[in-house]
């Protein structure tokens, strides 16, 4: 399936969107692919529901799909850790857009083995309040199969936190968005450079991947244009076969290129440091300053009497099913004893004058830091009660910056992973992040090795952690969700397993853990409780309702209606 989207007000117009989707569904007619473009040609909106007719048209309810593309030309953002935002026509006006992530998870139960992403969209962040608002829709409903993650290869356009582009035609060439033509050559079998080097005769992902990116190099320097693409493929490698000599069309016609620009006359160089910092440097540096003023409050607190610190505005009130104790209060700084039982995590709201309700998890023998910028923004992490164990403070805070800032991709996946455990405790935070980057290229099976890590442990795992990792949960009652880890094999050798350690990659046994929290960590999360799979439903229960009341943070917030529901949903207690 190819969607191209050429108006998408009150964004600029793409009509390159239109050619190359056009292009690619030639190609896909051609290999014999059952295949369906979507364009807003004709005055035809490409909405939401038409996408979901469409998709519900084309997959079949009792058979399985050995290879799916889904290819989509058009303007995007990137709103998450990997979390990536298509925009239909009427997305202004809706407040809703595409959810690829959602979209693709919806794709686990049509039975499909192996799902290729193409992407051909902007990855920077919102540039506005109201865009960050924009909720992502999955698209399709539950399909008729249980969810399996299939073989997953993404290429997109940009990294994270980038930029795509267009050119416009000349008279001769159509205007073309750069990226998707690229992918044409190369699908069309149009460019011997595409082709396997192991598999002369074909184009697989990995030949497409790596063309795409010297391709781009190329394209860029020729027009004067940054292309880089992000990609990630799929093992074995010839899991899918996009074009073979001797059995697609070889008449394919040559896309046509705008003539290049003149040559551009650039700035010289003034052979100088700029030494002003720029805004998200500044917000970063407060942020940072915030969760270590957090972790001052050491010096004159002893370490056992708080697990519970809030920088940058005082409660209200905090709403929690155990008792909370206030040990401090200053003009914009407070600490709280969350009191509980061993080794739980307890939920939390923390409700501020203006309304807004900050979400966190308070483990009972870890500190929780929870920053309030001076826009609102929410962010929290633990760490440690132990001054000589706060180093690891750092990587959180690193982590959460670069996922602020789009910076976050999932190459950097099991760096991460491999950082998680500081003084024998899983940093949480860190694992509900890393769940949202291994979701990215369907690597169920390390979602799970974290989970198992943090039974063994016995420490709570985050709810997105047990979510994104497709866990059947329990509700135990009175908050208490357990969630089912199942045996993983061990993670295939690669080059890049032999610097990674041995708890990254190893095979896992299975067991059972209790869930920390009760509702998505991340806003990303939401998404995924409008339709839950049946294992999932008990973890999702009564949480469908919230997520139009979420406010544009990273880390789960809430307007007051939102919280309210939670609150009577749980039973959650103001504890002043």
């Amino acid at each position: 399936m190819t969607i191209g989207v050429s108006k998408a007000p009150p964004l600029s117009h793409l009509p390159g969107a239109i050619t190359v989707a056009r292009e690619m569904g030639d190609w896909a007619r051609n290999s014999g692919f059952i295949t369906e473009v979507i364009t807003d040609e004709n005055k035809n909106p490409v909405t939401i529901g038409r996408i979901r007719e469409t998709l519900l048209g084309m997959l079949p309810a009792n058979d399985q799909v050995e290879l799916f593309i889904l290819h989509f030309a058009g303007h995007g953002f990137r709103s998450g850790a990997e979390q990536n935002t298509w925009l239909p026509s009427d997305w202004h006006k809706e407040m809703r857009a595409i959810s690829v992530e959602g979209l693709k998870r919806q794709l686990y139960r049509h039975g499909i083995k192996s799902l290729s992403i193409f992407g051909d969209a902007c990855r920077s962040l919102p540039t506005d309040i109201d865009t960050a608002d924009i909720f992502g829709d999955p698209v399709l409903p539950r399909g008729p199969y249980d969810a399996v993650a299939p073989i997953i290869d993404r290429i997109n356009a940009v990294g994270d936190g980038q930029q795509a582009y267009m050119l416009k035609g000349d008279g001769v060439a159509p205007p073309r968005c750069v990226f998707s033509t690229v992918l044409i050559e190369g699908l069309c079998g149009l460019k011997d450079e595409a082709f396997d080097k192991h598999n002369p005769d074909c184009v697989i992902p990995e030949s497409l991947a790596l063309f795409s990116r010297d391709r781009l190099k190329e394209i860029g320097e020729t027009y004067d244009l940054k292309c880089s693409p992000d990609y990630a493929t799929g093992i074995p490698r010839e899991h899918a076969i996009y074009f073979r000599r001797g059995e697609n069309p070889a008449d394919i016609p040559i896309p046509q290129w705008p003539a290049p620009p003149s040559p551009l006359v650039h700035a010289p160089d003034n052979n100088g440091e700029d030494l002003q910092a720029s805004p998200l440097d500044i917000k970063f540096r407060a942020f940072k300053q915030h969760f270590r003023d957090s972790l001052s409050l050491h010096s004159y607190l002893a370490p056992r009497s708080l697990n519970l610190a809030i920088r940058g505005a005082v409660p209200k009130k905090i709403w929690s099913t155990f008792p909370v104790e206030k040990i401090l209060t200053n003009a914009d700084e407070a600490a709280y004893r969350v009191r509980g039982i061993t080794d739980s995590a307890i939920q939390i709201l923390v409700e501020f004058d203006d309304g807004v309700f900050a979400s966190a998890v308070v483990y009972e023998d870890l500190i929780t830091l929870i920053s309030r910028d001076e826009n609102g923004e929410i962010n929290w992490t633990c760490v440690s009660r132990w001054s000589e164990f706060t180093d690891g403070l750092n990587t959180s805070i690193n982590v959460i910056k670069d996922l602020q800032a789009g910076n976050l991709s999932a190459d950097q996946v099991d760096d991460i992973t491999a950082k998680l455990r500081e003084a024998k405790h899983i940093n949480p935070t860190l694992g509900a992040i890393a769940s949202y980057l291994y979701d990215y290229t369907g690597d169920i099976d390390s979602i799970r090795r974290m989970a198992f890590f943090y039974c063994i442990y016995a420490q709570p795992m985050p709810f997105d952690v047990a979510f994104m990792g497709l866990l059947s949960t329990k509700d135990m009652g009175r908050g208490a969700i357990v969630a089912d880890v199942p045996p993983i094999p061990a993670r295939q050798q690669s080059l890049a397993n032999g610097r990674l350690p041995e708890w990254v990659t190893r095979a896992t046994d299975g067991g059972m853990g209790q869930v920390a929290g009760l509702w998505p960590w991340l806003r990303q999360g939401w998404q995924f409780m409008e339709d839950p799979a049946p294992q999932e439903k008990a973890a999702a229960k009564g949480l469908r309702d919230v997520a139009k009341f979420l406010l544009p943070s990273q880390f789960s917030s809430f307007r007051e209606q939102g919280a309210r529901i939670l609150i009577d949903r749980f039973h959650l207690e103001a504890r002043e």
